[in-house]
């Protein structure tokens, strides 16, 4: 961790950090492509999930992080360089085997192991496309080659090709007949178990997660926002709905303690899930942290998956104010629409005065198969770069999120169906549109926490690829321009 970083992050004030002459939103470069052809054609080719924002496009840049490949390219860009090719390969109606034998490295002149990247994320694409047309066989064929390269140890294309490629493979052995329901690897709503949420525990596991961008701007934003909201209540009662370690809330808990317009009388932080002893235990770390800085403080327990849940679970007192913290909770709903509008309900019945909502910029709720094998490509390509940029030396926690989250998340996008597909994600314009049919209105995020979140930006050469973007109200978090989270705040109309 840097230490202009960690100096940030330990500060008893967010406050301070502001600066008034800086500018919010962080670009990266354009990427200068003069060099190949190919590399041309990669700012061309367009990933299903580029869309315009506030009328203009979203900045792109595909600045590529210094990797054993080339200081040219960044995984996504060789995603989308490979679909090009393939584009071009079924335009002209070639074989795809016979185009490979041509290689990049001989059409275009590019590096060979540049040339051995592209041509394995071609492999992986077009095994894929044979899928959808069920041309298994052949599929097959395709993706046995891609063993040869593939490895979940090796470059981010490497690693990325060897999960969905795994992925594949198991769609086509249950398209034949090869695995029956009862022997699939994943269930419905298939949670991380015990042992891994206790990993989140861990302090080489909390100090991973404070390394991703993201993770630091949320916090700031989160935390603001509900300052703000706030502002002047004495007893505090937070719901947050995915708690995880919960050093999410050392920020807000710290601003809180050195209050001075009005003394804190109680802090309340009420965690919902469903490891009894992954929450008992991120309930004893926060409790020994506001100890250590004399806040006082409650921590409360609410056991449940969200399918059922009611208002009378939550210990509320009359005098408290509330605030909701719901961090990838809404997704998982998707495959069941009447659990996701019950939950915005329950949420809408406890009166909180702010909600702050963090949700993947990721559209894979579509039943066509291919589209959302793209969508999720190009998406994880841009995802593996930031992690192999942040915490590529974190080789635990880059294990635990790309052997266990990550691989769920691409098994279950690529190999299932209906609502055993519990892998669903809409963009902000979706969930925009679904909560205002609730009464809640989205409402601006602190803009001192959005100075904040450029400054930290500024100070930080490991995070100077992260994009920060405005959607009407709403902040989308990217890497080198590619939109991979959204944060908002949201208050309530009620009649």
């Amino acid at each position: 961790m840097d230490s202009s970083q960690e100096t940030i992050i330990n500060s008893p004030k967010i406050s301070h950090l502001a600066e008034k002459d800086e500018e919010i939103f962080h670009f990266p470069p354009d990427l200068k492509s003069s060099e190949f052809d190919l590399q041309k054609s990669c700012t061309k080719a367009k990933r299903p999930r580029d869309e315009k924002l506030n009328g203009k496009q979203s900045s792109k840049s595909d600045t590529p992080d210094k990797g054993p490949c080339s200081d040219t390219f960044s995984t996504e860009c060789i995603m989308k360089l490979a679909k090009e090719r393939l584009f071009q390969i079924n335009s002209n109606n070639s074989d795809i085997l016979s185009s490979l034998a041509i290689g990049f490295e001989k059409q275009s002149g590019l590096l060979s192991e540049i040339s051995e990247e592209l041509e394995l994320a071609l492999l992986l694409q077009a095994a894929a496309e044979k899928v959808a047309k069920q041309q298994l066989v052949d599929a097959r064929k395709l993706l046995s080659m891609c063993e040869h390269s593939a490895s979940k140890s090796g470059s981010p294309v490497q690693r990325i090709v060897y999960y969905f490629a795994e992925a594949l493979q198991q769609r086509i052995d249950q398209e034949l007949g090869l695995v029956l329901p009862e022997e699939r690897e994943w269930k419905i709503g298939k949670s991380i178990d015990e042992e891994l949420a206790l990993l989140s525990m861990t302090p080489a596991t909390v100090e991973a997660q404070q390394e991703l961008p993201f993770c630091l701007i949320a916090q700031f934003v989160t935390a603001e926002s509900i300052l703000d909201s706030v502002a002047s209540a004495k007893r505090i009662h937070l719901i947050d709905f995915s708690i995880d370690n919960g050093s999410q809330w050392t920020l807000l808990m710290q601003a809180l303690s050195v209050r001075d317009e009005s003394s804190i009388e109680l802090l309340t932080i009420t965690a919902i899930g469903t490891s009894k002893q992954a929450l008992v235990e991120s309930g004893k770390w926060l409790s020994s942290f506001a100890e250590t800085i004399d806040l006082p403080f409650s921590f409360k327990i609410v056991l449940s998956d969200l399918k059922d849940l009611k208002e009378d679970l939550f210990e509320l007192e009359a005098d408290e104010v509330i605030a909701v913290y719901l961090a990838y909770r809404l997704w998982p709903q998707l495959a069941w629409p009447n659990r996701l509008e019950a939950l915005v309900g329950v949420i809408k019945n406890l009166k909180p005065c702010v909600m702050v909502v963090r949700e993947l910029e990721l559209s894979t709720n579509t039943p066509i198969f291919l589209e959302r094998f793209d969508e999720l490509l190009f998406y994880l390509s841009s995802v593996f770069d930031c992690i192999q940029a942040c915490m590529g030396h974190h080789k635990l926690y880059r294990k635990l999120t790309e052997e266990v989250y990550i691989w769920d998340l691409i098994r279950n996008v690529i190999t299932a169906e209906g609502t055993e597909r519990y892998q669903r994600h809409e963009r902000v314009s979706f969930w925009r549109a679904f909560l205002a049919r609730f009464g809640y209105v989205e409402t601006n995020l602190s803009h001192l926490s959005l100075r904040q979140a450029r400054l930290l930006l500024k100070r930080s050469d490991r995070l100077n690829s992260c994009s920060l973007v405005m959607d009407g109200k709403s902040l989308i978090m990217g890497w080198k321009g590619s939109p991979l989270e959204f944060i908002s705040a949201w208050k309530f109309q009620y009649d």
